[in-house]
């Protein structure tokens, strides 16, 4: 496909990368904030908004800095190709994301600087700067943060009007409102009616823009609530144990009758038809109430979605991630259309977003391991496509390294996926590891771009990150093989893919540090504690180190989920003993690894209260700052760095402190 010149050439100029000539990469360039994130077009094609840096399209950090009001909106008319900075989205709170709600207007979000504990607040601007205002404030009362907690619904045919879900009537209690996104006006549309202490997790709405139902929590279960339409009261349809077999809503076809889902065939009098391992996606017949036929399963991973034609109104492609993101196509049309568009870039993943109406243009983003993302703009009916901007000019996609989808059977027979970043040129052979196990840890690494990982494999180590038992993606299985595990056996796979990193030849054994934050952190303080002689260094980033705090000190809008956090932790009451037996505050003895200790006081997920007592048990066994351990705490961060000065200090740091103690890097 052709990839003709188009006029938002002062874009591209103006986003031009910085040249460098230091041996290294310059540190800023992984960590300074993205040139342009979010493309979107207009509903109808005419406006191209993104959200760009107050300061202007470059990388350079300052000492001083202010990130909760580092961005704001661009908006290029594409027909007179005209940008305007829309000043009026810029504020003391961050820019945390944007849409388009019709063809002249935007809703936007700030975010606050209380570590995200609060609501972000909503909203609305015209697309030539006018009528900025203020939607719905976020907040924080007793515990919870309020504010809009999702957009349901845009009303196509209601340029004043939008679905919102919003605990404006108690912090704990979500409703569906309609919201007039001029005057701020809400108007109560759906109300959560609280049945039996259930908290309400979220609401869906068909293609007609039907309030259809809703989800709710209580210990272990899970309540999904249904109606036909409006004229219908909600009622009770399933009930689901936790980690048992279980179906979500993923999206609703043309046809308000038939419903696409996620997840387990499960009947109305609770047989389960088809117990698969992996979430499958299935057509439901929500009228009939039973299921018409399993459309997609993948027996290794779990489905994603479906994605559906606002044209057509028939299904495009499912999508799944694997070892990369995966698609199943359905149209045969739209795929020819991928197909081409995959044609101009070889090395790179092609996603295709932001469609207009229509369906006649699009924004492209090509991405890869080693590629931050290009925007392109894409018009189907001349089959052109043109470069907007990259993300990250000043990275240069050569000088990146690959990322290498790897997978090893775990001691007890597991196979457990994982990817290797490989410094560039070298030989892959007898390197200088950082092991990087992941957050959550209900979540799951990716294959991708990923600044840590390329900062540190510029710095001559590879790096290792592990879709541990536990990852989300893989199954139900996969998940609940890491019940009670924290410390054992979720341990034991990483400890696994560092002897399977020696036994392939690509980790010096005696050259292996390892780095995590928050479930990640954990995995640190359990690796320096269970096998203090695999490593040389260690970095906790605002890890958990006390098991008893993580009950103790659990945030309120977590309260939720204790009964499930006891089946997949453990319960502290009755599994003390275990539960002490896998804290790394109580094992602090066994520590003889150069530890970093790295966390934000306005950390309301992981309290400071761990970094703290882990300080205090340190110094207590003869621990000495600056020569055992290391200290960096932020009074203006939460649960990771954000402030671009404080990541800055951050890695600048890390990198004297892992090349210390990681020799022939």
């Amino acid at each position: 496909m052709k990839k003709t010149l188009f006029l938002f050439t002062f874009l591209i100029s103006a986003l031009s990368h910085e040249a460098h000539s230091n041996e290294n990469i310059p540190l800023q360039h992984f960590f300074c904030d993205s040139a342009m994130t979010g493309g979107q077009l207009s509903p109808d094609g005419k406006y191209f908004a993104s959200m760009v840096p107050a300061s202007g399209p470059k990388c350079a950090i300052e000492e001083i800095d202010d990130p909760q009001a580092a961005r704001v909106l661009l908006v290029i008319d594409l027909e007179t190709n005209t940008p305007k900075v829309l000043s009026g989205t810029r504020g003391k709170s961050r820019l945390t994301g944007f849409s388009w709600i019709s063809n002249t207007r935007m809703i936007f979000n700030r975010g606050t600087d209380d570590g995200g504990l609060s609501g972000y607040s909503m909203w609305a601007i015209n697309a030539d700067g006018t009528k900025p205002k203020e939607l719905v404030p976020g907040g924080l009362e007793d515990g919870y943060p309020t504010g809009v907690r999702q957009v349901l619904d845009r009303m196509k045919d209601d340029d004043k009007h939008i679905l919102v879900t919003y605990n404006k009537r108690r912090p704990k209690y979500t409703d569906v409102y309609k919201l007039n996104v001029f005057s701020g006006k809400l108007t109560l549309i759906a109300k959560d009616p609280v049945i039996d202490g259930q908290t309400s997790l979220g609401w869906v709405t068909d293609d007609d823009g039907v309030v259809r139902g809703y989800t709710s929590v209580k210990g272990l279960y899970y309540y999904k609530y249904f109606r036909n339409s409006n004229d219908e009261e909600f009622k009770l349809i399933r009930k689901f144990k936790f980690q048992e077999p279980s179906w979500g809503i993923s999206a609703f076809s043309d046809d308000p009758r038939y419903v696409y889902v996620r997840g387990q065939a499960v009947d109305k009098d609770g047989t389960v038809i088809d117990d698969s391992n992996t979430e499958a996606l299935w057509l439901w017949d929500s009228y009939e109430d039973k299921f018409v036929e399993k459309i997609y399963e993948n027996p290794k991973y779990d489905v994603g979605g479906i994605a559906i034609s606002d044209v057509t109104k028939k299904p495009v492609y499912i999508y799944y991630y694997g070892e990369k993101p995966e698609k199943v196509w359905l149209d045969k049309e739209l795929e020819a259309v991928y197909s081409s568009i995959e044609a101009s870039f070889p090395n790179d993943q092609v996603s295709i977003g932001s469609w207009t109406d229509a369906e006649d243009a699009a924004i492209v983003t090509a991405w890869s391991d080693t590629n931050p993302g290009e925007m392109y703009y894409y018009d189907r009916n001349k089959g052109s496509i043109a470069l907007i901007a990259k993300s990250r000019p000043w990275i240069k996609k050569e000088e990146m390294s690959p990322m290498l989808p790897i997978s090893f059977t775990a001691r007890d027979g597991l196979v457990v996926e994982g990817y290797l970043t490989v410094p560039k040129n070298s030989d892959g052979k007898n390197l200088p590891l950082i092991v990087n196990p992941h957050g959550g840890p209900a979540a799951r690494d990716v294959w991708g771009y990923n600044p840590e990982h390329q900062f540190l494999a510029s710095r001559g180590y590879a790096v290792l990150s592990m879709n541990f038992r536990g990852s989300t993606g893989y199954g139900r299985n996969h998940v609940k093989m890491a019940n009670g595990q924290w410390g054992r056996k979720m341990q034991d796979d990483v400890t696994d893919s560092v002897n399977w990193a020696v036994e392939q030849g690509i980790a010096d054994p005696d050259n292996v540090c390892i780095y995590g934050a928050s479930y990640g952190g954990y995995a640190v303080m359990a690796g320096i504690t269970k096998t203090p002689k695999m490593y040389k260094c260690a970095v906790n980033y605002v890890g958990v180190t006390d098991m008893g705090l993580l009950f103790s000190k659990m945030p309120k809008i977590w309260e939720i989920w204790e009964e499930q956090q006891k089946i997949e932790i453990g319960d502290y009451e009755n599994d003390k003993e275990y539960l002490d037996a896998v804290s790394p505050i109580n094992l602090v003895d066994r520590i003889e690894t150069p530890l970093y200790i790295v966390h934000g006081v306005r950390d309301w997920r992981v309290p400071i209260q761990h970094a703290q007592k882990l300080r205090r048990e340190l110094e207590k066994n003869g621990k000495v700052e600056g020569k055992d351990f290391w200290w960096m705490v932020k009074t203006d961060e939460g649960h990771g760095f954000y402030k671009e000065a404080n990541k800055m200090e951050l890695y600048s740091e890390l990198e004297e402190f892992f090349g210390r103690y990681l020799k022939d890097s």
